[in-house]
C-alpha cells in the first residue's frame, strides 16, 4: 500500500509501456517483412522506407524496454526502503522513564519502547540519533552523551549506543540517563546494522573504528546518515535554528 501510495501512476506507466512495445513490435514485423520482400526484388521501392522504420522501431522498443525496467527498479528500491522503514520501527530499546519527563532520572524506573514510539504523535516525540561502532568508539560516545545530557534533552536528541557488529548495549552497567537509550533483542539490532553498515563501508567508512550515525526524524523518517559520532555539532544545529527563531519541535 505505501509503495503505491508514493508512486500512484506505476500500473499506468507499465500498462502504457507494453501497449506502445506492443505497437512497436507489430510495426517492426511489418517493416522487416517489407526489407526482406524489397530484397527479394518484390516492391524495391520501399526498402529505404521500410528500412529506416525497422530501425526507429528497433529503437523504440529498447527504449520502453530501459524505461520498464528502470521503473521496476525504482519499485523495487521503494519496497526494499520501506520494509527496511518497518524492520527500523520495530527495533526495541530501554531507558531511564525520565526520557519521559515525568519522573527523575535517580528514581530508577526504567521502560522499553519500540523506536515509533518515539515518533510525533505517539507521546515521547524524540529525535534518534543510533550510533554504531567498535568498543572503544561507543565508550566514547556515551561519555559525550553523559557530558551533554541537558543539551541533548533540550534539544529532543535520544542516543542509542550499539556495538558493532554485536548489536547490542556495551558491556558496561547500563547507567541512566535522560538522553541515551540502549538496544533490546541483539538479532534484530545486528541484522538492521549489517546492511547499514554495508552501505557506510562503500562510502569508505570504518564501522568499528570510526563509527557511523543513522539519524531518524520525529516522523519517523532516517533524516540523516553520518560518517562518524558527532554530538556536540548535532546539538550546535539545534542550538543555532533555535537561536535563529527556526522551528526546532518538527525537524
Amino acid at each position: 500500500m505505501r509503495e503505491e501510495a508514493e508512486s500512484p501512476f506505476r500500473k499506468v506507466r507499465f500498462l502504457l509501456y507494453l501497449t506502445l512495445a506492443g505497437g512497436a513490435a507489430a510495426s517492426l514485423v511489418v517493416s522487416a517483412a517489407r526489407v526482406a520482400a524489397a530484397l527479394s526484388g518484390i516492391n524495391p521501392e520501399l526498402l529505404q522506407e521500410s528500412s529506416i522504420n525497422v530501425v526507429v522501431d528497433a529503437l523504440g522498443i529498447a527504449v520502453l524496454v530501459f524505461l520498464f525496467k528502470r521503473d521496476l527498479d525504482a519499485q523495487e528500491s521503494r519496497l526494499k526502503r520501506a520494509s527496511r522503514g518497518a524492520e527500523l520501527a520495530k527495533l526495541m530499546v530501554r531507558g531511564s522513564k525520565a526520557i519521559l519527563g515525568d519522573v527523575d532520572v535517580n528514581d530508577g524506573q526504567i521502560f522499553t519502547a519500540s523506536l515509533s514510539d518515539f515518533r510525533r504523535g505517539r507521546g515521547i516525540e524524540k529525535r534518534i540519533v543510533i550510533a554504531a561502532g567498535g568498543r572503544s568508539i561507543i565508550e566514547q560516545v556515551i561519555q559525550e552523551a553523559t557530558r551533554l545530557e541537558k543539551s541533548l534533552t533540550l534539544s529532543d536528541l535520544i542516543v542509542i549506543p550499539v556495538l558493532f557488529p554485536d548489536g547490542r548495549a556495551p558491556d558496561q552497567n547500563e547507567t541512566l540517563f535522560s538522553c541515551l537509550a540502549f538496544p533490546v533483542g541483539e538479532a534484530k539490532w545486528r541484522s538492521f546494522l549489517t546492511e547499514e553498515a554495508k552501505e557506510a563501508i562503500k562510502q569508505g567508512v570504518d564501522v568499528e573504528n570510526e563509527g557511523f550515525c543513522v539519524i531518524l526524524k520525529k516522523n519517523g523518517r532516517v533524516g540523516q546518515r553520518t560518517r562518524g559520532v558527532f554530538l556536540d555539532q548535532m546539538v550546535g544545529e539545534v542550538t543555532k535554528r533555535r537561536e535563529m527563531g527556526l522551528d526546532v519541535k518538527n525537524i
